[in-house]
């Protein structure tokens, strides 16, 4: 398949930035996704890597070779979009080899490899239907098929399922997933669902305001956020950010405190806590914070717990169905430390504790 490398990408629109030195390399058959808020500069990425937008500053290459002026035709990438793109007066079977028969590929391969690919993903009772026959789900699964009848060297994905509804979008994505495991091929997939970054991903790129804000693992950014971005935009709900001061031995939340000894005393933190990391403790003392509980979610498997602490914003607990807690309660909530993240209160980058910053 391919490596593409992305080296101090940019892209301006006359004074306004949108994206701005991005550096990544995406390891041949690796599944990356490129994650962020609207207006992050994801797609805009994406359609640089497709050859649909010049490319400002920067290099990028695939398999070694630099690919800024090469037009996008003889890129070898096949790409989804969030809209469907389909023929409306050819049949699914047409809609599948059309990129084929553009290359003037013989019919008989045009055939086998259009019904291997429809046996694949479930479309080969379809074969003979228009897309206004068929279902949204189904209509994606074309699409795909579409690029995966071409055999390119990359995949490119924006925002593909974005018009399916919840199920739909369960059961394509699964299906997306095995079909990376299956071809071993190099994909590039946007979103800003955080559920599909986290279950499809090999590596997820989250990027914020044109940049690149950490690249990871699913696992290593969502347990070691980079930034207080990072760990307010990542997770549902995020990361409970909280105002700290560093004492003898301890980080002082305001309304408690946890124990941690690689830190001077007197610096001002932000400290980070998942709200599944939180459980109510009665000794106050063993407390990291305390407040009133203001608001209580019934997820059905789980309860989430607002509290009050006195802050800005409500410490958020994520517990069990039948978690003790009532409208205002007095809550603490203890943690083990090790799972406390601390960020600096100016920058927002993380600190790692014992290291000088």
């Amino acid at each position: 398949m391919a490596i593409v490398k992305l080296d101090q990408l940019g892209k301006t629109y006359g004074k306004v930035v949108a994206v701005s030195d991005v550096n990544m390399t995406i390891g041949d058959g690796e599944f990356m996704v490129l994650l962020g808020p609207s207006g992050c500069g994801k797609s805009t990425t994406l359609r640089m890597i497709a050859g649909l937008e010049n490319i400002t500053e920067g290099e990028l290459s695939i398999d070694g070779q630099r690919m800024n002026a090469v037009p996008a035709k003889n890129r070898d990438i096949a790409m989804v979009f969030q809209s469907y793109a389909l023929y409306p007066h050819m049949s699914v079977r047409d809609n599948l080899g059309f990129g084929l028969k553009r290359r003037q590929t013989d019919k008989a391969v045009v055939r086998k490899r259009v019904d291997e690919v429809a046996a694949s993903i479930g479309l080969t009772e379809y074969l003979d239907r228009k897309p206004h026959a068929l279902s949204g789900g189904q209509r994606q699964r074309v699409a795909l098929g579409r690029a995966i009848v071409r055999d390119p060297k990359v995949f490119l994905f924006d925002e593909p399922l974005s018009n399916l509804d919840a199920a739909l979008r369960v059961s394509t994505r699964a299906e997306l997933v095995r079909l990376h495991r299956e071809l071993k091929a190099t994909m590039i997939y946007v979103t800003h669902d955080q559920v599909e970054a986290m279950t499809m991903g090999d590596r997820v790129c989250i990027m914020n305001n044109g940049k690149v804000a950490q690249i990871g693992s699913p696992m290593e950014v969502y347990l070691n956020p980079a930034s207080t971005f990072v760990a307010s935009f990542l997770g549902n709900p995020p990361m409970n950010l909280v105002p700290a001061t560093t004492g003898e031995g301890v980080v002082e939340s305001g309304s408690g405190r946890i124990a941690q000894n690689g830190f001077q005393p007197g610096r001002k933190l932000v400290l980070g806590l998942r709200p599944e990391d939180l459980c109510p403790t009665d000794k106050v003392e063993d407390a990291v914070v305390s407040g009133r509980v203001t608001s209580l979610e019934s997820l059905g498997a789980e309860t989430l717990v607002h509290i009050d602490t006195g802050g800005t914003k409500p410490v958020i607990l994520r517990g069990g169905r039948n978690i003790p807690a009532q409208l205002d309660q007095t809550l603490h909530l203890t943690c083990d430390p090790a799972m406390a993240r601390y960020f600096d209160a100016e920058t927002g980058v993380a600190i790692i504790p014992g290291e000088q910053q």
